[in-house]
């Protein structure tokens, strides 16, 4: 887990290093190398002012940097979603 002090340095190193662009998929990558979890990833995005939470989620979670993770994720979401309502 990254502590507040990390997360806000990397933070100010994304600003500087990727000022000028508006590509997203390396500052997700960045982060991801930086020893960011994914809810830290959707978290900084939207820090930054690069998306929406709502955008920042799909982005993240469709990136090249999380996608060998991605079916774990969605493994994990739907069940969840059958714990919180198990008559759907």
């Amino acid at each position: 887990m990254i502590g507040k002090s990390e997360y806000e340095r990397a933070l100010r190193e994304v600003r500087l290093k990727f000022e000028d662009s508006l590509d997203r998929e390396p500052v997700i990558e960045y982060l991801k190398g930086a020893g960011f979890s994914q809810i830290a990833c959707i978290r900084a995005m939207i820090d930054l002012g690069m998306c929406t939470a709502s955008e920042a989620k799909r982005v993240v979670h469709y990136s090249l940097a999380w996608s060998s993770t991605r079916s774990q994720s969605e493994d994990l979401q739907e069940g969840l979603a059958k714990a919180l309502d198990p008559d759907a």
